[in-house]
Order: C-alpha cells, then sequence, then structure tokens
C-alpha cells in the first residue's frame, strides 16, 4: 500500500476494500444449505454475526488505520473538500461499495431469522455504517480529512439498497464494475498502480460504473427477452493522472504528456447473474458473488458531445 502526501490524491482504491471485505464474507453463504434464511429468529445465527460482524470489521479498519493513517500526525477532527477529484469516479465508488454492503448485510440477517424490515434497515446501512468508520479515521489524520463528498455518496448507495428493497421487496437497479487496462498508469505507477494486480482498483481511467437494470421486472418480456437481460448505463474518464488536476512532472522530475480530462457515458446491455436458472449450488454461489461485475457487451458511448459505437466494451 502506498501513501499519498497530497490530499487531493488519497488512495483511489480505498473503497474497494470494504466492498471485497463484504463480498468475501458473502461467497459461500449464497445457496449452501447451511445458509439458508432462518423463518424464525435463530439467536445463535444472530450472536454469530454479531459477533463475526464487529471483529471483522474492527479488523479491517484496524488494519486500514496502520496501512493508510500510521505515517501521519494524528489531529482534531475535521473535514475536507474532494468533491471535484477525479471527476466523481471514487464517489460512485464510495456509493457501489455502500450498496453492496447493504446487500450482503441484509442476506446477512435474514439467515440469521430477523424479520423483513429490520433486516433491510439493520442490515442495508452495514456498508454505510462501515465506510463511516474510513471518514472518521480520515477525518482525525493531518494527511487526509473527512469528506462531507464521501458521506453522501455513502448515503446514496444505501439509500437505493434500502428504497428497493422496501418498496419492491427486490432489486430492480443495481450497481456494476467493469475494469480494462489503459495506458495511463505507466505515467504515474506509485497512483495509478505499478502492475496488472493493482491497476484495476487504482486506475479509474480503465474502470467504469454501471446503473444495470432488469427489464423483466419492469414488465418488458418476451420469447427472445430473457429475464436474466438488464440495460445499464455505465460511467467513466480518460485521461486522468492525477485527483483535481494532471501533474506536468512525475515523481522523477521527467514531463508528462498532456492528456485532455473527459468524461465518458455508455448505454450497454448487461446479465443479472441472480435471475440466471440453475441447479448445482457451487454455481449459483458463484453467479451470486459475481452479481456485481458487468460483463463485456456492444454499447454505444457518448464524449465530448460526440457518439461511438463500440463493438464491445469492458
Amino acid at each position: 500500500m502506498i501513501f499519498i502526501k497530497n490530499k487531493s490524491q488519497k488512495s483511489p482504491s480505498s473503497f474497494l476494500v470494504g466492498l471485497f471485505f463484504m463480498l468475501l464474507i458473502s461467497s459461500v453463504s449464497a445457496q449452501n444449505s447451511f445458509f439458508v434464511a432462518s423463518d424464525t429468529l435463530n439467536k445463535k445465527r444472530l450472536n454469530f454475526v454479531r459477533v463475526t460482524g464487529i471483529t471483522g470489521t474492527a479488523l479491517v479498519l484496524g488494519n486500514l488505520s496502520y496501512l493508510w493513517y500510521s505515517e501521519y500526525e494524528t489531529v482534531p477532527f475535521h473535514f475536507f473538500d474532494d468533491s471535484k477529484d477525479w471527476l466523481s469516479m471514487d464517489k460512485i465508488g464510495h456509493s457501489i461499495t455502500s450498496y453492496y454492503g447493504g446487500c450482503y448485510g441484509y442476506q446477512t440477517l435474514k439467515w440469521a431469522g430477523l424479520s423483513e424490515k429490520k433486516s433491510i434497515w439493520y442490515g442495508g446501512l452495514y456498508g454505510w455504517s462501515f465506510l463511516l468508520g474510513t471518514e472518521l479515521l480520515d477525518g482525525v489524520s493531518s494527511g487526509w480529512g473527512a469528506s462531507p463528498a464521501d458521506l453522501f455518496a455513502n448515503t446514496v448507495g444505501a439509500t437505493m439498497f434500502i428504497a428497493q428493497q422496501l418498496g419492491w421487496k427486490e432489486q430492480r437497479f443495481v450497481l456494476k464494475f467493469s475494469y480494462w487496462p489503459t495506458k495511463f498508469a505507466k505515467y504515474r505507477p506509485n497512483l495509478l498502480g505499478d502492475s496488472h494486480w493493482n491497476r484495476w482498483l487504482k486506475d479509474y481511467n480503465g474502470q467504469t460504473y454501471w446503473l444495470s437494470a432488469n427489464l423483466s421486472t419492469f414488465g418488458i418480456k418476451g420469447k427472445i427477452i430473457p429475464k436474466w437481460l438488464n440495460v445499464a448505463i455505465g460511467y467513466s474518464v480518460d485521461g486522468l493522472t492525477g485527483g483535481s488536476a494532471n501533474k506536468l512532472y512525475d515523481s522523477s522530475g521527467n514531463i508528462l504528456p498532456i492528456f485532455e480530462r473527459k468524461r465518458e457515458w455508455y448505454l450497454s446491455l448487461d446479465v443479472d447473474f441472480k435471475r440466471i436458472k440453475t441447479k448445482s449450488k457451487i454455481l449459483k454461489s458463484i453467479l451470486y458473488t459475481a452479481s456485481f461485475i458487468k460483463i463485456p457487451f456492444p454499447a454505444l458511448g457518448y464524449t465530448n458531445g460526440k457518439f461511438k459505437f463500440h463493438y464491445l466494451h469492458y
């Protein structure tokens, strides 16, 4: 893990640490018979959820505190405005983490037999609560500061899950993620990643975030339209080698190329993995865990007032 001295360039992978922690917890819980939701309150399961949830969250936040903040002085709690950094990509990342934290928190509490509404509210706020912990750590670090924009993004993600579950009893709109390598990371590897293993976490230029809607849940059905087919709107960026602005020189003093910083929009098809029918419990578990991934499809892109068709977009 690297340490970024400039407040405007906090590690762009921070939100994903929380997301994959939540995915790890849920990876085997989707279909295993032991993890089938209880019809009534199961106190042993509920206590297990409480202990593992509190312990796991404390361990992750403690580890983050050591990795990210140990080289910085602890100061009084303060705020920092980073709302204009990374053309909002990091804020969408916060929303998707909070959203999936709600999804998996809800599933876990349903497994423990908690009532539907309590599972929605308590579980739905888990991702928001987890990210609140990271904001509190930011707020007392001299290297950063708590971000009002982050808090708003976290609230959007949690609200998206809770509102749909209360209103529709299902998630008709889901947030998804995709990635493809770009040329930009090589110019600032300390910030955007120095290998393929971490560039997908750090290089926003290669990331696309999607709002994916299932057609069948809105009454759009037919013989040639499968229940798992979604329509997705994607958002990405291009030309970013810094948070609020691109740097003129790298860490060695070499002149960097000048890139145009721009936003990109996409319209594409998608697959809702959770709606694919299979009798295999293992496959169901894999599909459930991978449900946050947007698979490649043809897409119509829009950038700087121009449309472009992509035969395959990641």
